[in-house]
């Protein structure tokens, strides 16, 4: 089902090489003949609006509704977690995901996934077909510089990455690792997303 290159040496180089923080992108991750069993497993899952002072979009619960997107995440977690601890260089146990369907308007502003106690390590985007593919709803990361008390004395934009189909973005999870999900001006933005823990 998913579709990790075979070469791994290729993509630590890319995670070790990657600014503004660490990060891959993988293209064609999923075999394009189990999409559509994807995509009704989701349909049936349904989505929910969310919003707050930082974003707006549609997803599903927290904790999936259904055995078929429990067994997705487990799956995807089982997958990934052995191949992502050699890449990363992180300890990787599990995953944890949810869908996402981010419409016009919608957006994620500046923010860092790091939380203390939560044991995140990696964060992750996988971008799934829509009829309608998004404009706008880019992958923006940034470049920080951190004071000596730890607070942010600079952010600047420095890399933007299109939400295509079929391709996967791992990033590191850290305190400054900021990115947003630019706002959506026309289409759908559909992806699962969620984290690595340790």
């Amino acid at each position: 089902m998913w579709q990790l290159p075979a070469d791994e040496a290729v993509l630590t180089r890319a995670w070790r090489a990657a600014l503004p923080f660490p990060h891959v992108v993988i293209e064609d991750f999923m075999a394009p003949a189990a999409l559509p069993a994807l995509l009704e497993i989701l349909d049936e899952e349904g989505v929910e609006p969310y919003a707050g002072d930082l974003f707006a979009f549609d997803a599903t619960a927290p904790e999936p509704k259904t055995a078929e997107l429990r067994a997705v995440r487990a799956a995807f977690g089982a997958a990934l977690a052995g191949p992502l601890s050699r890449i990363t260089g992180k300890p990787v146990a599990r995953a944890d995901l949810r869908a996402y369907a981010y419409r016009v308007g919608h957006y994620l502003l500046p923010h860092t996934d790091h939380q203390d106690g939560l044991a995140r390590v990696l964060a992750f985007a996988y971008y799934l077909p829509t009829p309608e593919p998004p404009r706008g709803g880019e992958l923006e990361l940034y470049r920080c510089t951190v004071g000596a008390d730890g607070a942010y004395t600079a952010t600047d934009s420095a890399l933007v990455i299109e939400a295509r189909a079929n391709r996967l973005v791992v990033f590191d999870v850290s305190d400054v690792s900021l990115h947003q999900v630019r706002e959506v001006r026309g289409g759908v933005r559909l992806s699962l997303a969620g984290w690595f823990y340790a």
